[in-house]
């Protein structure tokens, strides 16, 4: 049976934690349907590289109203809204005022298929299905309800898969950040090889 992360997993750097999500699975509970997805691409934000702050994190300006999670302990969920219509959701990593997080970038359909290609208006089961952190939102339903939400509970939650050890993992810079000056640089996007539906780099 597999086991869920807990708290003292999520403190960590979020550099740290996120090629370790690799692999897992974010479970998404609704009253009627039960959403799995196993994690293939991830990002980490916030903190330091070579010494060099991170930029290209929305903490990086300091606390604000939307960025008030990513402040808290690691073990929440922070999910924002981009381009006023898709949402995007982050785990937040470390300790109480570091401000990291990582973004989950794409997931591989597990379970609560059916209900999934609804919300994405998908006839059949395609790479375009998960690979963004928009439409992984948009088909696990996972929304500004979901905001700071404890991720060692019964809705929201991630379970251990295989160890990132035994899979072909690489790394490279992160993207859609551009604004970044110096973070643009920082080799903080990890995904597992050859996986159909990490999204394009």
């Amino acid at each position: 049976m597999m086991r869920k992360w807990q708290y003292e997993e999520f403190q960590e750097p979020a550099a740290k934690v996120a090629p370790k999500l690799l692999g897992s699975y974010l479970v998404h509970v609704r009253p009627d349907t039960t959403f799995v997805g196993r994690i293939v691409e991830t990002e980490a934000y916030g903190g330091t590289y070579r010494r060099q702050v991170d930029d290209g994190a929305h903490s990086h300006k300091g606390l604000t109203a939307r960025t008030e999670p990513m402040f808290c302990a690691g073990g929440i969920a922070y999910v924002y809204l981009i381009y006023g219509m898709y949402y995007c959701m982050n785990i937040v990593t470390a300790s109480p005022g570091d401000a990291q997080a990582v973004l989950i970038r794409a997931v591989e359909p597990v379970d609560g298929i059916e209900r999934m290609l609804v919300n994405r208006k998908a006839i059949k089961v395609t790479k375009n299905l998960t690979n963004g952190p928009g439409k992984l939102c948009m088909a696990m339903e996972i929304g500004l309800a979901e905001n700071k939400i404890d991720l060692c509970g019964e809705s929201l939650f991630i379970l251990h898969g295989e160890s990132s050890i035994l899979m072909h993992t690489e790394r490279s810079r992160r993207i859609n950040i551009d604004y970044a000056v110096k973070g643009k640089y920082f080799p903080w996007r990890f995904y597992i090889k050859n996986n159909p539906f990490v999204s394009k780099g």
